[in-house]
């Protein structure tokens, strides 16, 4: 889904940064899921779905011992968002739902808040990791708690 023109020289402060390792952290909690962050310059893709696709697969997200890894992704240009998550998780969500985690980024960046749209995402996501994948992670944090770039 296309958002708003970026501002700033910055995309996100140091501040936005830990704000949002916080949020992915809380965001997991409560369930076995795991979620990243990944914000590109430039989407290599026609498809910013199968670009998705192929960071989640960089990131190792497949690798996850449930399938339930949430890869929630934004491009700079075009602006676009999407979500690719796990076999253990995609079809967990009810219709409509990762449109609505994308509209809470698109309204974000539009609006000039990236941050708030990146965290009001990850708690959509959280909310449905512990209804879908709720307990304990036994198998610990599988993956690590960063924004990636590329």
């Amino acid at each position: 889904m296309p958002f708003g023109p970026t501002f700033g020289k910055k995309l996100l402060t140091k501040e936005d940064d830990a704000r949002i390792v916080e949020a992915i952290g809380r965001a997991e909690q409560g369930s076995r899921g795991e979620v990243r962050v990944h914000l590109e310059r430039k989407c290599t893709r026609e498809d910013p779905l199968d670009r998705a696709r192929e960071v989640f697969d960089m990131l190792d997200m497949y690798e996850t011992e449930e399938q339930t890894g949430v890869l929630l992704y934004v491009s700079l240009e075009p602006r676009v968002c999407c979500v690719f998550a796990g076999q253990g998780i995609h079809g967990a969500a009810k219709p409509g739902f990762w449109d609505g985690v994308i509209d809470r980024v698109a309204s974000g960046f539009g609006g000039g808040e990236a941050a708030r749209g990146l965290l009001e995402a990850l708690d959509e996501i959280g909310k449905l990791l512990r209804e879908a994948c709720p307990g304990e992670d036994v198998h610990g944090n599988e993956l690590p708690n960063t924004i990636t770039t590329s």
